[in-house]
């Protein structure tokens, strides 16, 4: 009975790993520019907001890249509605609480907030800086008159390529903003994030007085 009971245990096991690969969603293809920029979505169990992912090239080397997602006083010019972004604290050398208000269309009526623990991570061997942004609850930002929403599992992967003169840019992001707004509402205002989150940091790269962070060189040179 013994070895019975361990040969059905096995085969439960190995079933319930094999439903939860098969259970993943991939990522389907909503758009590919002109100017080089993939746009995918994919459902997200257990969620009904759907997780958006953009893909493309950016003129410039990684750091400077890399320094406009940090910049949180640049980051309302890149980045769709948001009207202001603060570092709220470094809770280690490479780990920060941040604080995002962001505005939200009159269809959905009141403000959003987010508050993120955010990772930064570098590889050395492959010249890769991740940026990786998840929902937290700190008592430096408290709740406001702003609806808190759920900013989950976002992602910046910067890549150098052609010897750091270029970086390649992967922006993934999942987020509830929570509130009574129909999720197939917010699922069609986040459709464009992948498109235009890449094209705004392509002109932002452009600008000329924007130069690398102290704190990004840092931890950049630290892992060489």
């Amino acid at each position: 009975m013994a070895l019975i009971s361990m040969i059905k245990y096995i085969f439960f096991s190995l079933t319930f790993i094999s439903n939860s690969f098969a259970a993943e969603p991939s990522w389907e293809t909503i758009k590919t520019t002109k100017d080089g920029i993939k746009a995918e979505k994919r459902e997200v169990p257990g969620s009904s907001v759907l997780a958006f992912r953009g893909e493309g090239i950016i003129d410039a080397p990684i750091t400077k890249v890399a320094t406009i997602i940090f910049d949180t006083k640049r980051a309302p010019e890149w980045i769709v509605d948001l009207v202001s972004s603060k570092i709220i604290r470094w809770t280690s050398k490479d780990e920060y609480i941040e604080y995002d208000h962001v505005s939200t269309p009159p269809i959905i009526m009141k403000d959003r907030d987010f508050v993120s623990k955010v990772k930064l991570s570098i590889d050395p061997a492959t010249k890769v800086i991740k940026f990786l942004y998840l929902n937290t609850l700190d008592p430096d930002a408290p709740e406001t008159s702003y609806i808190r929403g759920d900013l989950m599992n976002t992602t910046f992967t910067l890549k150098s390529i052609d010897q750091d003169k270029r970086t390649s840019v992967v922006g993934e992001i999942h987020c509830d903003p929570k509130g009574s707004v129909a999720k197939w509402i917010v699922n069609f205002f986040q459709s464009d994030w992948p498109i235009d989150t890449i094209r705004n940091l392509r002109k932002q790269a452009s600008k000329a007085d924007v130069k690398d962070d102290q704190k990004i060189l840092e931890l950049f040179s630290n892992h060489l």
